[in-house]
């Protein structure tokens, strides 16, 4: 089983990124490769593997990832198709969408948080009129009464 420390080393191996903190990011990042962030990012950023999020980071989007280790701060929903964990100095603001979720105690979460597999999808379209019209609606027949709990 892997502990944080050995994930937080094994991350910047070889073929990984790594963003430094003097950087700012206007845009989307996305990588095939796992990476580390310790700028600022003001976009959603997509990585496959593991992403560590360090503690000078500030991201100002979602976040979509294999595995997450955070110890900065994240403005936006995060969507990770296996683990997330949110160290004691880490700030979220934002819904935490995982399969598996560490939250160390003094991390800050001001969001919804959610076991499922929707993480591996991401967020859902949202509905415009046109897919509202494109479903029948059936009025129930007028001598139907409204069955009630009450």
């Amino acid at each position: 089983m892997n502990t944080i420390t050995d994930l937080f080393r094994n991350a910047l191996g070889k073929g990984r990124f790594l963003l430094p903190r003097q950087v700012v990011v206007q845009g989307n990042i996305e990588a095939t490769i796992p990476g580390r962030i310790d700028g600022n990012v003001k976009g959603d950023v997509k990585t496959e593997g593991l992403l560590v999020i360090g503690p000078q980071a500030n991201i100002k989007g979602n976040v979509y990832a294999t595995d997450l280790v955070t110890y900065g701060k994240i403005y936006g929903d995060i969507y990770i198709t296996n683990k997330a964990v949110i160290s004691n100095v880490a700030y979220i603001k934002g819904d935490v969408n995982a399969l598996i979720l560490e939250v160390k105690e003094g991390a800050v979460i001001e969001g919804a948080i959610r076991k499922s597999l929707a993480a591996r999808r991401g967020p859902e379209p949202e509905k415009t009129e046109e897919d509202d019209a494109a479903i029948p609606v059936k009025d129930a027949p007028p001598d139907e009464e409204v069955a009630s709990w009450f």
